[in-house]
């Protein structure tokens, strides 16, 4: 149980698992995405050149000063003629100089959120008539989940093209410590949702649903799924980044906020 630890130590590995999904989606962009580790900073970027989600800067070791975080990520994305962000937390305030280092650099908020931990599986709901859950394991089904993905995402504010730029081959083969479920009916993916397992835990992203899929709670269940899945690979506690459409969900379902996660960017 996550209680039985100190909510510093499970928010470490929880936004340790953050940036692990920051890394794999530079992974997926293939020959386009790079991934460089530098002074305790991780520097990452993507197949896309938006400055949000896709390209962007976490400090790995507290001790790194944070104006040296933001000047080395400015050098570095300048170098590559691009935005980009920097993801921070609230949890024990540690965060709270690279905030105020950004902020005078004069990078912008973008994002605010909960980070959510859900503490035991959760309740089973029953699947709608005519839909079939599964995990997805084909090329084909992949690239129907970053297509909904990508669409999904647009009404969030993302624009479109992020998520084929980021899982340039989405059966690659998949990668071990991620596994994805699709809700399909028939043939159509309408929703889904992954689950990433790092350091000890499990963190579920991309969570998505068709816009004329939505109200049907079929979300809802995909995130159960993989949020069970994650419970079932032998992880103590599993970890979401809520979008203002997905909070009263997932807090229904039993998670609760830790902590909050922002994240400020360069637009250039």
């Amino acid at each position: 149980m996550a209680g039985e630890r100190s909510n510093d130590e499970v928010a470490a590995r929880c936004h340790a698992n953050c940036i692990e999904f920051a890394r794999e989606g530079a992974r997926g962009s293939r020959s386009a995405g790079t991934i460089e580790e530098r002074d305790g900073v991780l520097l990452f970027a993507s197949g896309s050149d938006f400055p949000v989600f896709a390209n962007g800067a976490y400090r790995l070791d507290p001790d790194v000063a944070a104006d040296d975080v933001v000047e080395l990520a400015d050098a570095w994305f300048a170098e590559r003629g691009r935005g980009w962000s920097l993801g921070v937390t609230s949890w024990a305030g540690g965060d709270q100089d690279l905030i105020d280092a950004a902020v005078a650099r004069g990078l912008v908020p973008v994002t605010d959120t909960p980070g959510m931990v859900c503490d035991e599986r959760v309740a089973e709901v029953a699947t709608p008539e005519g839909i079939e859950l599964r995990v997805i394991s084909t090329e084909e089904d992949g690239v129907a989940f970053i297509a909904m993905c990508d669409a999904a995402y647009a009404t969030l504010g993302l624009p479109q093209g992020i998520f084929p730029a980021m899982m340039a081959s989405p059966m690659r083969p998949p990668p071990p410590n991620v596994v994805t479920v699709g809700a399909f009916e028939g043939d159509h993916l309408l929703s889904g949702a992954q689950v990433l397992f790092s350091h000890g835990i499990a963190g579920v992203y991309c969570v998505g649903t068709a816009e004329a899929a939505r109200g049907r709670g079929l979300a809802d269940l995909a995130t159960r799924a993989v949020t069970n899945l994650g419970f079932d690979g032998g992880a103590p506690f599993v970890t979401l980044q809520a979008s203002s459409m997905g909070e009263p969900i997932y807090q229904r379902m039993g998670y609760r906020e830790l902590y909050r996660y922002a994240t400020y960017a360069r637009f250039v």
